[in-house]
């Protein structure tokens, strides 16, 4: 069976995380899912972004996302991003349908979209624009049948309350009659609870790091999670065939190489998220010819 690819915060390795331009290339690469972080606004607006908090070049101080309203959050990234070392083959390239979407609808290409442009954005790849600007039938399908896997977090030193998110959620997927192809992922069990109430036909994630020891199996019942998220190098054989004889999915974070692939897969996850998918399709590519 084929591992379920998911990129990570869209192609991180590859472009600027949680931009248009990285959604884009991780449908270009064929990724069953996305992952991605949410937080809010000050205007209770979600945006796709993985901390609370972001600092400008040049300055030490760290600037709260929710003390900005969508519109002066997305004017701060008017720019094109700084370098991330840690990726140094990010490219800082636009997607043909990234701008074309963009300009139709008088957006940065390099702001974080709200969760309502990426579910927007995903349709339009799927449908005739994508066709237009040259997307293949197998990245169009891989749009239409994308998941999104939101993670949540819950900070309670913040004003703006998780709570206040799912029910977002929740109003936005029923509009668009998407139910099931929602993963909504969390740390915190309580998340993950007031989730399971709220969106019962969403699958919940567990997350965890391998750094406290619990019944990993009774914290799955009880958050009534059905997809387990470790980190990639805390498995083992052991965690894995026991989750599976209790009919539950792994798809650990973040393995980037060959290497930590190979190994997943003779461990027996179910998928695998990524920040390159582009390299993980390539070395998937001869395992499914070999098949």
């Amino acid at each position: 069976m084929q591992l379920h690819l998911q990129g990570h915060r869209g192609a991180r390795g590859n472009r600027p995380e949680n931009t248009f331009s990285s959604i884009e290339f991780a449908i270009d690469c064929l990724v069953d899912s996305i992952e991605t972080d949410l937080h809010l606004c000050a205007d209770e607006q979600v945006v796709l972004f993985h901390d609370h908090f972001f600092s400008l070049p040049q300055s030490n101080h760290h600037f709260q996302i929710n003390e900005f309203n969508l519109q002066a959050l997305q004017a701060v990234f008017k720019n094109v991003p700084s370098k991330n070392e840690r990726f140094p083959l990010q490219e800082f390239i636009i997607g043909p349908l990234s701008s074309i979407y963009c300009k139709r609808h008088n957006l940065n290409c390099w702001a974080p979209p709200t969760l309502d442009q990426f579910f927007d954005f995903v349709d339009f790849y799927a449908g005739e624009e994508g066709k237009t600007f040259g997307k293949t039938l197998a990245q169009q399908k891989a749009a239409a049948l994308l998941s999104f896997d939101l993670e949540i977090k819950q900070l309670p030193f913040l004003q703006c309350k998780s709570e206040i998110i799912l029910h977002i959620i929740k109003e936005q997927i029923a509009n668009r009659k998407s139910q099931n192809r929602i993963i909504l992922r969390s740390f915190d069990h309580t998340i993950l609870k007031q989730a399971k109430k709220l969106l019962p036909d969403c699958t919940l994630g567990l997350l965890t790091d391998g750094t406290i020891q619990v019944d990993i199996i009774r914290e799955m019942i009880d958050t009534g999670a059905s997809l387990f998220c470790p980190k990639f190098d805390t498995l083992n054989k052991n965690v894995i065939l026991e989750m599976h004889r209790n009919h539950f999915k792994i798809l650990p974070w973040t393995a980037n190489n060959p290497t930590q692939w190979n190994k997943l897969q003779y461990l027996g996850v179910d998928g695998i998220t990524t920040d390159f998918p582009q390299a993980f399709r390539i070395w998937q590519s001869p395992k499914t010819q070999k098949r």
